[in-house]
């Protein structure tokens, strides 16, 4: 036995594994669709509508496209219109973001400039949160999905949108939160949802006491830490 492998070895480390905020879309689930398009702000210069609305058994999905007339003159257009810190054009002004909200029919409601955090043990269904994803576009165009939760209850859903930048003042339209919550109805769950180990945890460290263990006598060590010697009592 080599030096090295006389020395104990520390145990694999335990996976940590978390499980999703109650809140979070999850992505075990295959959403129903609900048939509604709706056009939120139209005018000569700016449009913005909704659109490919996606149910999950917690909250649903929808995707805000907006739309220019011209490039817009204060930056690249691929910028996300409802953010206010933004990589190209800095910070925004309150009168130069897209404010986009939504209210529900039993008085709960929330906008993109809501400013509250979100915690992830945050179980409080009278909360409702709106979140954005994943979007992109040009310097006319640009499309990104937002998740809002929980469901909605009967009766309408109505989003609320005002753009000062392009003289639009507040606005809004509505959705059937029985056809939401119909389409959640429809929504497949593909597999039991489990907590997903985190990177790296296969490459975890771990603080361990070594302790060595004593030898019997010293010729005893020496002669395993000699190449090509047996171990002791063994036979030459």
């Amino acid at each position: 036995m080599s030096f090295f492998d006389s020395i104990p070895q520390p145990p694999p480390p335990e996976p940590v594994r978390e499980l999703r905020p109650a809140w979070a879309r999850s992505d075990a689930v295959i959403p129903g669709s609900v048939p509604a398009e709706v056009m939120l702000i139209r005018t000569e210069q700016v449009a913005v509508a909704i659109g490919s609305v996606r149910a999950y058994p917690n909250g649903f999905e929808f995707t805000l496209q907006t739309r220019l007339r011209r490039e817009d003159e204060s930056g690249p257009g691929a910028a996300d219109p409802t953010a206010r810190h933004g990589r190209w054009r800095g910070v925004q002004g309150p009168d130069d973001v897209l404010r986009l909200g939504v209210l529900y029919a039993d008085g709960r409601r929330t906008a993109t400039t809501a400013g509250h955090p979100l915690l992830d043990d945050d179980t409080d269904d009278r909360r409702l949160v709106l979140l954005p994803g994943g979007g992109g576009g040009d310097a006319r165009r640009w499309d990104g999905d937002f998740w809002v939760h929980p469901l909605p209850p009967d009766g309408p859903v109505t989003f609320v949108a005002s753009w000062p930048k392009h003289g639009v003042a507040e606005t809004r339209v509505e959705l059937d939160g029985a056809a939401i919550r119909e389409a959640a109805g429809r929504a497949v769950t593909l597999w039991p949802e489990e907590p997903e180990p985190e990177p790296g945890d296969a490459h975890a460290w771990r603080t361990q006491r070594i302790t060595a263990s004593k030898p019997a006598h010293r010729g005893a060590t020496e002669a395993r830490d000699q190449p090509g010697t047996g171990d002791p009592g063994t036979g030459g």
